[in-house]
């Protein structure tokens, strides 16, 4: 026997179910709101110690899961004003900030161009009716005494034209590795080229505090002549640069000196005032086949006299 639904029937059925549908995502709605509503905020795991040098950036961290309505309050705890609220600076010292990250529930302080009399101890609050508390230890300390940052280029002075340029730069500090390195050729900046003819490979080598940056040229040309500049940004936003004179000359011009070539090799160009073996040898052939006549004479006069 075969049971048969009209359409009254299945339009029953169909918002039955649609009404049940509405109903459980309502109870999720309100169960979840509910729930945010019932959690405390919390702060996650960050460091409480934090040590930076002079002109560096700081970041205080603090990070707060579930803060709902609540706001992040940061203060020095030996003055009595705020210094944030939110995303809001409440003090007129430009310096101060907060950086928000939503995806990881931060909301970090930072002090620009850090000095030695910001070192202390900072409050991170989260403002409830209990006012959940986190410090943060910030210490500046001074560079040392001398400036060991050095910047310099590695490389040929002459290239022939066609050939490959190049040329290394290495940047190191006295107690961090530069955060980048910048080319430049006649004031303007060089980038990777989509055609592969320019290339720039940078990499770091945080166990001698030294970024290396290698510009490579694989077809050199004359307009590739000129006065190479590294230029290298440190931490605490100092500028040093190196400058290195590179020629792209023309193999077969007369006006090539000898140099060091980019594959290491020396290029000379033939004095013409010195004469090579070979033209030695032709010179003498010369000489012989000219004195032959002469010597064939001087046979036959002392064959009839004997």
């Amino acid at each position: 026997m075969k049971f048969r639904f009209n359409d009254v029937g299945l339009w029953i059925i169909w918002r039955s179910f649609h009404d049940a549908l509405l109903i459980h995502l309502l109870f999720c709605c309100v169960w979840s709101v509910t729930s945010m509503a019932t959690l405390k905020p919390v702060f996650n795991k960050t460091p409480v110690n934090v040590t930076f040098y002079r002109g560096e950036t700081a970041t205080l961290p603090c990070s707060v899961s579930n803060l709902g309505s609540s706001s992040v309050v940061w203060k020095r705890i030996d003055e009595p004003h705020v210094l944030t609220v939110g995303e809001f600076a409440f003090v007129s010292d430009p310096k101060f900030s907060v950086k928000h990250i939503p995806f990881r529930d931060e909301w970090n302080l930072i002090i620009d161009h850090v000095e030695p009399q910001h070192s202390g101890r900072y409050e991170c609050q989260i403002s409830t009716k209990d006012d959940i508390v986190r410090y943060v230890d910030l210490n500046v300390i001074n560079e040392p005494g001398h400036d060991s940052k050095h910047v310099n280029i590695d490389g040929p002075h002459l290239v022939e034209k066609g050939h490959p340029i190049r040329l290394t730069c290495n940047a190191s500090g006295n107690s961090r590795s530069p955060t980048d390195i910048n080319w430049y050729i006649g004031g303007k900046r060089l980038y990777n080229e989509l055609n592969h003819n320019v290339r720039i490979i940078t990499y770091p080598r945080s166990d001698v505090n030294t970024l290396y940056s290698e510009l490579r040229i694989t077809k050199s040309d004359t307009e590739d002549s000129g006065t190479y500049v590294c230029q290298t940004t440190f931490y605490n936003d100092i500028l040093k640069v190196a400058k290195h004179n590179l020629s792209v000359i023309i193999a077969d011009s007369n006006q090539t000196k000898r140099g060091t070539m980019a594959d290491g090799s020396v290029n000379s160009v033939k004095d013409n005032k010195r004469p090579s073996s070979r033209n030695t040898e032709n010179a003498s052939r010369r000489i012989e086949i000219a004195f032959m006549p002469y010597l064939f004479t001087f046979l036959v006069a002392w064959c009839f006299a004997q």
